[in-house]
């Protein structure tokens, strides 16, 4: 889900768990932060509903408003792996996993991402099927001018808990959580511009355990530095800020101390493109955090993804 890419709204995004200290690492940054990314935002949507392209290029770790066309069918194989350190704590996860996108319409399409993991966390590991994520999206609105094109979308995506959250490190919650957003967007033949809100609501699982809602903001501009032909090898490469905020989770109606909080990512990210194949990869570097607790801090985030449509 371009969305999570994620996923359907920023594609890896939307399943992590929050990693960081109980401080601040650029201190009074939040508020500042949030208002530059709500103004951006805005600025990108009155761009995107007053200009896009003819190529299907999006963001990675953020939503974007393509759809693939009525009857297309696209299938994405990809690799995320992130880690976490600190206050003597160490975590990793790593899952690959296959997504379906199918167009039922020209603006509309629905999708399944199934997925599987592996964790480690403090001297402790497990593997198994991940949550199944499907999804659905709406283009509802398109204008193409010469050379560009400018769209909007909302999105839906269910996460259905199949992942076992029994073992150690758990794989899952067992919950189920619901995410949607509007992602909106402007491609040209030389120049990219996307923004999104998503906000995704955490059900609770059978031990009592509710993970707390976020909210994700995104900004992401992109340039394609040679211009090519469609028959023609080509790269984009884009540059993401990523903004998202948790709730502190709950077990059994009790607030738990070490979780929730912001973080801000910087993401590079490079598309290269040829005829109806793609590979795609980026890493989110964390530049600013403020988590609640005695929380690891992330690392980085990274992902990859092969993608043939047809």
């Amino acid at each position: 889900m371009k969305g999570c890419r994620n996923s359907g709204g920023g594609k890896r995004v939307q399943r992590r768990r929050w990693g960081g200290a109980g401080c601040c690492r650029v201190p009074g940054i939040h508020w500042a932060v949030l208002g530059g990314l709500v103004a951006a935002l805005g600025v990108t949507l009155g761009l995107t509903l007053g200009v896009a392209g003819a190529w299907a290029h999006g963001p990675l770790f953020s939503a974007g408003p393509e759809t693939i066309w009525k009857g297309g069918t696209e299938i994405t194989v990809g690799l995320h792996d992130e880690r976490a350190r600190g206050h003597g704590h160490e975590e990793r996860e790593r899952e690959t996993f296959l997504e379906i996108e199918y167009g039922i319409t020209p603006d509309w399409e629905v999708s399944i991402e199934l997925p599987y993991t592996w964790k480690s966390e403090d001297g402790f590991s497990s593997d198994g099927l991940g949550d199944v994520v499907i999804g659905t999206k709406y283009q509802f609105f398109v204008e193409n001018l010469p050379g560009a094109q400018r769209k909007a979308a909302v999105f839906v995506n269910a996460k259905w808990p199949t992942a076992d959250e029994k073992t150690m490190p758990p794989l899952g919650s067992g919950a189920w959580s619901v995410l949607g957003g509007l992602a909106v967007g402007y491609e040209g033949r030389r120049w990219y511009g996307f923004a999104d809100v998503r906000y995704r609501h955490n059900g609770t699982g059978p031990q009592g355990l509710k993970k707390g809602d976020t909210l994700f903001l995104d900004v992401v501009g992109g340039v394609r530095p040679v211009l090519t032909e469609y028959d023609e090898p080509d790269t984009v490469l884009m540059l993401e800020l990523n903004w998202e905020r948790s709730a502190r989770d709950q077990r059994a109606g009790v607030t738990l101390a070490d979780t929730g909080g912001w973080q801000l990512f910087l993401s590079p990210v490079i598309w290269w493109t040829y005829r109806q194949v793609a590979l795609k990869g980026g890493v989110q570097i964390p530049i600013a955090s403020e988590l609640n607790g005695d929380q690891p801090d992330a690392d980085y985030r990274a992902l990859f993804e092969a993608v043939y449509h047809f």
